[in-house]
């Protein structure tokens, strides 16, 4: 079990420099009417500072989790203590990811497509640039690495989870009957 969650802790602090946001456009040349189409995609960290945090959580959950049981013999109840307190930081990952995911605007929104006015273009952000915090159309702005890391850090969670009631009924004193 504790080799299950290392992996998926190393595959959420990978899944991190994925591609979790990208944005896209299409340029018209003027006169010519010759279209170019442009992708520009952002890590967790590049692109949300409550991804970043997320992938903190469920990294540091992991490698906690993992490496608690070194004082299991000595301390019992720290150990099962600290299960708890890593299980809880994993969840909170989870909840950081999918509650700052759910506050991008969505496509139905004003704007959500992510227009950019002139006067911020001259401002120094140039059309398709991803400035962090700031996104736009979650259904189609979103990418693939996010949901990724949706899925690992909801089985890490699950697998703390399992470990945890696993030892209590391993541990658990039988009733005389």
């Amino acid at each position: 079990m504790k080799r299950s969650i290392a992996a998926l802790g190393v595959l959420l602090l990978a899944d991190s420099f994925l591609p979790w946001y990208r944005l896209s456009w299409t340029v018209s040349r003027y006169g010519s009417g010759q279209q170019t189409h442009h992708v520009n995609t952002a890590t967790a960290w590049h692109s949300s500072s409550a991804w970043s945090l997320a992938v903190l959580l469920g990294v540091v959950a992991a490698v906690g989790y993992v490496t608690c049981g070194v004082y299991a013999n000595r301390w019992p109840t720290l150990s099962v203590r600290l299960r708890w307190l890593f299980l809880l930081t994993g969840t909170t990952g989870l909840l950081v990811a999918t509650v700052s995911w759910l506050a991008i605007p969505s496509v139905d929104a004003p704007g959500g497509y992510g227009f950019v006015p002139a006067d911020e273009i001259a401002g120094g952000v140039r059309l398709g640039d991803i400035v962090r915090d700031h996104l736009s159309a979650r259904e189609v702005n979103v990418a693939w690495g996010f949901y990724l890391a949706v899925f690992i850090m909801m089985a890490l969670v699950l697998l703390m989870l399992l470990d945890i009631v696993r030892r209590a009924d391993r541990h658990a004193v039988p009733s005389p009957g």
